[in-house]
C-alpha cells in the first residue's frame, strides 16, 4: 500500500484554550499530508493546476479518541484507498510519538474541471495506485446528514481573506472552525469535539456573509449548517460529537 508519512509538532498557535490541539489546526494536518501525497504520486495540486483541473474536499470524518496536546509530536500516516463514483477516498491515522492512536479520518475528495466548474471521472485524471482499494479505517460514508426540525440557535460570520485556499474558495478547516463557534458556550466550556463529519455542499468566496446554524440532536452530538446570507445557499452540512473534556468528569 502506497503511504506517506508527516511528522507534526503541536505549536502554541495551534492550540485551544485548554492547551489541546484544535480540530481546525488538526484538518489543516490532514490536508497538508494529502497534498504532499498527491503531489508525490503525480497528482498534486501544481500538476492538476497545470491541466486546467483542481482537487475539491467532497466529504470528510475525524474521530479524535485522544487530543494532542500543546508539544506533543505527532506521525500522520495516509494513503489512498480507493474510488467510489465521482470520489477518490484517502484515509489517515494520527498517532503521538509513543505510537498512541490519537484520531482517524476518512475524506473524498472530487477532482473538477477549473473552466467548468464540474467534477471529472477519476479514471480519466488519476493514475492506478490512485485508484486502488486500500484499508478504511471506517465503515462507508452513510446516506447525507439529514435535515433538523429546526434550527435552534444561529450566529452570523464573514469570510476573512485567512479563509481563502488556492482555489479562491473557503478552505475546508474554517467550515469545521464556524461549526465550533455556533455551539453553547456552556458545551465548549465543558467539552472537546470527539468527531466531526462535514458535508462540503456549495463554494464560498470571499466577500460572501454567512450565518452557522445549529440544533441539538441529543447530549453528545450538534447538527450545524453554514448558509450564505444574501440567497440562503446552504454551503456545507456538519455533525460534531462532544465528549467531557478529560479531568472534568461526565
Amino acid at each position: 500500500m502506497d503511504v506517506r508519512r508527516e511528522t507534526f509538532a503541536v505549536r502554541s498557535y495551534e492550540v485551544d484554550a485548554f492547551e489541546m490541539l484544535a480540530l481546525p489546526a488538526l484538518a489543516g494536518y490532514l490536508q497538508e499530508v494529502a497534498g504532499l501525497h498527491a503531489a508525490e504520486m503525480g497528482c498534486g495540486m501544481e500538476d492538476l493546476m497545470g491541466r486546467g483541473l483542481t482537487w475539491v474536499l467532497l466529504r470528510q470524518r475525524i474521530e479524535v479518541a485522544l487530543p494532542a496536546r500543546l508539544g506533543d509530536l505527532l506521525e500522520i500516516t495516509s494513503w489512498p484507498s480507493g474510488v467510489e463514483r465521482l470520489a477518490a477516498l484517502r484515509d489517515f491515522e494520527v498517532k503521538r510519538q509513543d505510537g498512541t492512536l490519537l484520531a482517524r479520518a476518512a475524506s473524498q475528495w472530487l477532482v473538477v474541471d477549473l473552466a467548468r466548474r464540474r467534477p471529472v471521472r477519476p479514471d480519466k485524471v488519476l493514475q492506478e495506485p490512485f485508484r486502488r482499494d486500500g484499508t478504511h479505517v471506517f465503515p462507508a460514508f452513510g446516506a447525507d446528514l439529514a435535515d433538523p426540525a429546526g434550527w435552534e440557535a444561529e450566529r452570523s460570520l464573514e469570510i476573512r481573506y485567512q479563509d481563502i485556499d488556492r482555489n479562491l474558495h473557503v478552505n475546508n478547516a474554517s467550515y469545521v472552525a464556524w461549526a465550533i463557534e455556533s455551539v453553547p458556550y456552556d458545551t465548549w466550556r465543558s467539552c472537546r469535539v470527539a468527531a466531526v463529519e462535514a458535508h462540503y455542499l456549495a463554494e464560498a468566496r470571499h466577500g460572501s456573509a454567512l450565518r452557522a446554524r445549529s440544533s441539538r440532536l441529543d447530549s453528545r452530538r450538534l447538527l450545524h449548517g453554514i448558509f450564505r446570507e444574501q440567497d440562503g445557499k446552504e454551503l456545507a452540512r456538519l455533525r460534531t460529537e462532544w465528549v467531557p473534556r478529560e479531568g472534568q468528569g461526565g
